[in-house]
């Protein structure tokens, strides 16, 4: 099969297309016809080997590639519930083994024709889907889904802050916020051009954090409450503005760190304004269901930047560490 894959660590010139074995799926395992694989920042870290992803080298050459969409093309033994030619989505959370362990990063990845994965984690779509939609949601809106809807528990009337709102998360946060939930989002990004595709989304406000104070807009747009959920996908960049920002009984999730792992928190403001903090790392297939439902509702979509064919993954790669995008790079296999 065609493949993008790597043989070393190292920049986006390690990344080769050419041909890998097709692999098999064994007992309760399905292979999937991929037609659309995304491109995430734990992709970039993987091909990097960077923040605990490095492949050990009896492993190489080692396919990259997390989310993907395709249709169910063999069953192993022992499978229910799909049927070959299915049209499905992966969850690259991989279920039933010890975590971490995702697809790409320490199973065999999706940027291919085909992938095996546990039939668990394949997660079937409705035809109004595309592949290259479907492929984009799972990474970015399952920990934001999750942030948001289960953890959060966000109402109807509250206000959300929504960090670095051109990334995959902050795309889909500021989507679930207006579509699902019905709220009011501010959202917070670095250009003009941002501030523009934010609003587009449906953001309420929006603060450009190379111009404005983050913390100073908050109280200005708010009328000095503060936001009852931030959704943080950056880390340390935003969190001590953020964190201050939060009206009593709020509640900060955070799903990544890629500013930074290290920041410091005020206690006295834990407690005083009886503050939640959690952080979410993906999450289930049911909720992945759940996103796919709303999907193909209308409610939220896949902010699509680029789509590129396996030959252009290397470009998408130095493209997205430049962070000239705003929404998701899919990769179309056909």
């Amino acid at each position: 099969m065609r493949a993008a894959f790597i043989r070393q660590h190292g920049g986006s010139e390690v990344i080769e297309v050419g041909e890998q074995p097709t692999p098999t799926p064994g007992e309760g395992q399905v292979q999937v016809r991929v037609h659309a694989a995304a491109l995430n920042r734990l992709d970039l870290y993987t091909r990097a080997g960077l923040r605990g992803t490095q492949v050990p080298a009896e492993k190489m050459p080692h396919v990259l590639g997390g989310d993907c969409a395709g249709e169910v093309s063999a069953l192993g033994k022992g499978v229910t519930g799909l049927r070959a030619g299915q049209r499905v989505v992966v969850n690259p959370l991989l279920s039933n083994v010890p975590y971490p362990n995702m697809v790409g990063t320490h199973a065999p990845g999706s940027d291919a024709e085909y992938v095996v994965v546990p039939a668990a984690n394949a997660v079937p779509i409705p035809d109004a889907l595309s592949y290259e939609q479907a492929a984009a949601l799972p990474t970015v809106y399952l920990p934001t889904w999750s942030i948001i809807m289960r953890e959060g528990q966000m109402r109807t009337g509250e206000t959300a802050l929504v960090l670095s709102a051109s990334s995959g998360v902050g795309t889909a946060a500021i989507q679930i916020v207006k579509g699902v939930v019905g709220g009011r989002c501010i959202a917070v990004t670095s250009t003009p051009e941002k501030i523009a595709a934010a609003k587009a989304l449906g953001a309420d406000e929006t603060i450009n954090y190379k111009t404005e104070s983050l913390a100073e807009r908050v109280k200005e747009l708010t009328g000095g409450k503060g936001v009852d959920l931030v959704v943080d996908s950056t880390g340390a960049l935003f969190f001590e503005d953020a964190y201050a920002s939060l009206a009593r009984g709020g509640r900060y999730g955070i799903c990544g760190v890629t500013s930074g792992y290290k920041a410091n928190l005020h206690l006295g403001q834990l407690f005083t304004k009886e503050l939640r903090i959690f952080g979410v790392f993906m999450g289930t297939n049911r909720e992945l269901g759940q996103i796919v439902e709303a999907a193909g509702a209308g409610k939220v979509a896949s902010a699509i930047h680029r789509n590129v064919g396996l030959e252009g993954l290397a470009e998408a790669h130095a493209e997205m560490e430049r962070s000239e995008h705003f929404g998701k790079f899919v990769v179309t296999i056909d």
